[in-house]
């Protein structure tokens, strides 16, 4: 019997409780509880996920049967703390939603997540603790780095790459072979046409009152 840890209890740990709900063989696996470095041990995450905070995440140590799911949204801080974690030898667990499409040639990362609906195309390559969110798109052959995020309703096309710990807003789209640097923010809407330089935000002008 497995048992999955939540690391971190802020809003998305909600969503992926229920999405791990939704996931998890009971006869196999089982949710332990979270790890959260502002909540104090024993209190419950709320009324609706009665799920124990264990400990903090500065604390943890593995143990044998445990593996962690990351939910933190932010991906440089998921990164740093997904590798601290794996320095002292935690174990990850990958969830993929039932509801997702997931190709049989695409590779999935330890630690990922595919939220519902999601699909991940042909040839197609998820770094470690990658999170692709409810209605998202990875086209064939694109690559993501370990530790980007893709927001609900984004559309990365074929052959696109991502370097690590990139933000891609929600309803964004990245075209074909476009390569976007590591730690890069897109914003929400942006259709973006050329290379993005490592650390750069990019984005669409907002909304304006007519």
């Amino acid at each position: 019997m497995q048992t999955i840890l939540i690391v971190g209890a802020g809003r998305f740990a909600r969503e992926l409780l229920c999405w791990l709900e939704d996931s998890l063989d009971p006869a196999t696996a089982r949710i332990g509880g979270l790890l959260d470095d502002t909540l104090p041990p024993a209190s419950m995450l709320d009324a609706d996920y009665p799920y124990p905070v264990l400990g903090s995440i500065r604390d943890y140590r593995p143990a044998a049967g445990e593996a962690l799911l990351l939910a933190i949204g932010a991906p440089k801080a998921r990164l740093e703390v997904a590798l601290a974690l794996a320095a002292r030898g935690a174990r990850f667990h990958t969830l993929i939603h039932p509801s997702a499409v997931v190709a049989r040639t695409a590779r999935i990362g330890r630690g990922a997540v595919v939220c519902p609906f999601a699909l991940v195309s042909a040839g197609s390559e998820l770094g470690d603790y990658v999170t692709i969110n409810s209605y998202a798109s990875v086209g064939h052959d694109a690559v993501l780095e370990q530790g980007c995020t893709l927001s609900s309703h984004v559309d990365i096309t074929g052959g696109v790459h991502l370097g690590q710990a990139v933000m891609v807003g929600s309803g964004a789209s990245i075209l074909p072979r476009v390569s976007v640097g590591a730690g890069a923010t897109v914003g929400a809407g942006a259709v973006v046409m050329r290379r993005v330089a490592a650390g750069a935000t990019v984005y669409t002008p907002p909304a304006k009152t007519l």
